[in-house]
Parts: C-alpha cells; structure tokens; sequence
C-alpha cells in the first residue's frame, strides 16, 4: 500500500535515487514489497540499472542449503523458460521461483534452486560457467533445447513416483490475467518446456509462482496475449498444448 512505498522510499540508501526508485516499482506486483526485504528490492534496483536489449544481469547467492539466481532483464519471447532450461541444464532442482514484469518492459526472475549434483561445489569456475550460458540464453546466442536434449535422455529412466497430471486455464480468478495452474511429477527440465509451450502459443508471461512438495511440481502462471486475457479458443489450445507436453515428459 502507500505507506509500505513510502517507507521504502525513505530508507533508500543514497546511490538509490527516489525518481529511479520509483521507476522501478511502476507496474510491479502489490506483493513485491512485503515479498522482498528492504535491502533486497535496493539490490534489485542496482540490478536493473543499463539494461539494454539481449543483456542479462544476474546475482547468484546461496543460503544454507538452497541457492538464489536473481535475472534481471528486459522482456523477449523465451525468456523465462531459456532461463529455466540453463538451470535445468547445470542440474539444478528448481524447488520455488517467480517473475515479474513492468509495463516498461523490465523482467525481474527469481529463482531458489538446490545443486543436488554438486556442479556449483565441484567446480571452481561453475559461477562463471552458469554466467556464460545464461548470457548466451538471454542474447539468443546459445540453443538451450540443444543444451538440454543430451541431459534429459541421460536421466529420464531415473525412478519417481506417479503423480496424475492436471492443467486449469482459467480467467476467473483475476480481471487482468488467464491463470494457469499445473500439477504434475517433477521432472528435469519441466518447467524449461512448459514455459516454452506457452511461449509457443504467443503467450507472455507476466508472474510465476512455483513449488515442489516431493515429486510433485505445483506451477501457477499468470499469462496474457497481446496484453489481455487469453479468449475461449485461446485458452482451450493453451490447456491442449499444455496436456500434450505433459504427456511427453519422462
């Protein structure tokens, strides 16, 4: 709410300017603020500054056991699940996320991942190596489908437990947004193609919230097309689209 901004506003450290601030909040989720910690939305601010098309800038931080990759960039068809396949690809187990984007075209993915393969801890360059994928990613440079065909085949005979897929497109629960909400066993690489498979229906997407209990994946994604909700046809081929590559999943 206002105070909430103002309060955020006020205790900025003197590099944050109050116009770039304010910038920088235009257009962002109301929860944003009570999401992120004061500090963490001044970094989020330093992070965006200079973007220019194709760039990518990213923070990767670890706490205890779980990981953070903070991405800001400005919005591309792919973009969020180019990123999530260059976590996918590096073995990462993506456990929560979420993605914001402004009306200025300003993209803000989070990422809290685990290394279960131990690439980030074996590997004295593996920052720099992450950071050199994800640049190519972003800048379309780099074929994160090709990156991810060879891995996926490697793992996919690894066991888990069945869980029944389901997929609800729905335009009831929001005024501004088609909502998406997918149940299905986690798998490597799946949000990387469900993400795709929307952006292959010309879907953006506006807001993800992810989480893993287990073996099951529970994604909610907040999508419009051409800025507005998804019509009947629209969200049936969506939902269609969606079942299908569930289907193809290992």
């Amino acid at each position: 709410d206002a105070a909430d901004r103002a309060a955020v506003v006020a205790d900025r450290p003197s590099d944050v300017d109050e116009a770039e601030l304010g910038r920088f909040l235009e257009g962002l989720p109301r929860r944003y603020l009570s999401v992120f910690g004061r500090s963490t939305i001044y970094e989020h601010v330093r992070l965006s500054r200079g973007l220019l098309p194709g760039e990518v800038h990213a923070l990767l931080d670890k706490r205890d056991d779980v990981w953070e990759l903070t991405v800001a960039a400005l919005d591309k068809p792919f973009l969020f699940s180019n990123i999530a396949g260059v976590l996918a690809y590096f073995g990462m187990n993506i456990h929560r996320g979420q993605a914001m984007t402004t009306p200025a075209n300003l993209v803000l993915d989070i990422f809290e991942f685990t290394d279960e393969e131990g690439f980030l801890r074996q590997n004295a360059h593996a920052r720099e190596e992450i950071a050199r994928v994800l640049r190519g990613a972003v800048a379309g440079s780099t074929d994160v489908a090709a990156l991810l065909r060879g891995r996926q085949q490697g793992v996919a005979a690894r066991g888990r437990p069945a869980v029944d897929p389901r997929v609800q497109v729905d335009n009831t629960a929001s005024h501004k947004y088609t909502v998406v909400e997918i149940v299905a066993g986690d798998a490597p690489g799946l949000l990387y193609r469900l993400s795709r498979a929307m952006s292959d229906q010309g879907c953006d997407v506006d807001l993800v919230l992810i989480s893993t209990e287990g073996h099951k994946a529970i994604d909610v994604l907040h999508v419009t097309k051409g800025g507005r909700q998804l019509d009947d046809d629209g969200r049936r081929a969506l939902a269609h689209e969606l079942e299908r590559t569930l289907e193809a999943t290992p």
